[in-house]
């Protein structure tokens, strides 16, 4: 009877081990959250964050993983022990960015709970002058129209602006500025001077802030003046890395409903592809299955010409973005 008591007794020690939890590493982060604050869209910034193993075996570190290539994390220790500390600073490059940010660092170990461990940098990056609206669009305007519109510039946290001037491009628009708030914001004021050509109108606005930091914006304005046809899109926006290709349509419909065709297009280049396609009497597509994203071709234009006595001759200009 002892002998069976004692081997029970055995048996229900072995049990209680087999049910206690095997030992593990425990990756732990107090303050997991970076908030930088306001920023300005220069140079970087560096934060360390510490990190500690609270599990009973040692912490292996197997990767950093950063969600953007503006982000460099590196760690002090790969190995930690039980109890000990360790490093990971991450650096954040500022430059190019704007607006809210939120940037992670993945840390990926043995620890099974928590294998990708999350690292969090939360803020704001601003210009130090900025504009709005970035772009300015008039939207449709009569040919003999003179329309106003007006952006401002602002300068951010303790930047400050200068004797600000501006100048523009084109003809078709006159521009004057004027300081609204002492050495914070100014306005700029677009006006449109007719008689503007049928189609699209664009130009390059330059503003000089005097603030070294930022000392000069470009923007482009634009109004659309309607005519004896609608296109759409009114430019033909290529955007990509140089030497790719992307499809493209421009569709032209006439304002009166006026039944035209189309006798010939001309692209900037004699290789470019392209098909008439006819929906009706009053309406025509013109698909470019394969533009090649060039440099060389901003500024130039497509050349449409129609059986149409009152536009004979359509110009659509094309825009290039390289990434």
């Amino acid at each position: 009877m002892k002998l069976h008591l004692t081997l029970l007794g055995m048996a229900g020690l072995l049990l209680g081990l087999g049910a206690g939890a095997a030992p593990q590493p425990r990756l732990v982060c107090d303050q997991p959250v970076f908030d930088f604050g306001e920023r300005e869209s220069s140079g970087e910034l560096e934060h360390e964050f510490v990190i500690r193993n609270a599990g009973d075996i040692a912490l292996q570190i197997n990767n950093l993983r950063p969600t953007c290539g503006c982000l460099v994390p590196k760690f002090t220790e790969r190995i930690i022990a039980p109890g000990r500390t360790a490093s990971i600073t991450v650096r954040f490059v500022l430059r190019g960015r704007q607006g809210q940010q939120t940037k992670l660092v993945y840390i990926e170990s043995n620890d099974p709970d928590q294998p990708a461990y999350a690292l969090h940098l939360n803020g704001l990056i601003v210009d130090p002058v900025d504009i709005e609206p970035h772009l300015l669009f008039f939207g449709r305007v009569p040919a003999s129209f003179a329309a106003t519109n007006t952006l401002v510039v602002t300068a951010a946290g303790t930047n400050r602006l200068g004797l600000v001037s501006v100048q523009i491009d084109s003809p078709a628009f006159a521009v004057t500025a004027e300081p609204l708030v002492d050495h914070q914001s100014a306005r700029v004021t677009v006006i449109t001077k007719p008689p503007l050509p049928e189609g699209l109108t664009r130009a390059n606005l330059r503003i000089a802030t005097g603030n070294p930091r930022q000392p000069t914006i470009t923007t482009v304005v634009s109004a659309y003046v309607p005519g004896a046809f609608v296109v759409m899109p009114p430019e033909l926006l290529l955007v990509g890395r140089e030497g790719d290709h992307v499809r493209r349509e421009l569709s032209l419909r006439t304002e009166s409903n006026t039944a035209f065709r189309v006798v010939a297009v001309e692209p900037p280049l004699k290789d470019i592809v392209f098909t008439i396609l006819s929906s009706d009497a009053t309406t025509c597509r013109i698909a470019f299955p394969s533009l090649p994203v060039l440099r060389s071709l901003e500024g130039k234009q497509v050349r449409i010409v129609t059986d149409l006595p009152a536009r004979p001759e359509i110009l659509v200009p094309i825009r290039v973005f390289i990434r």
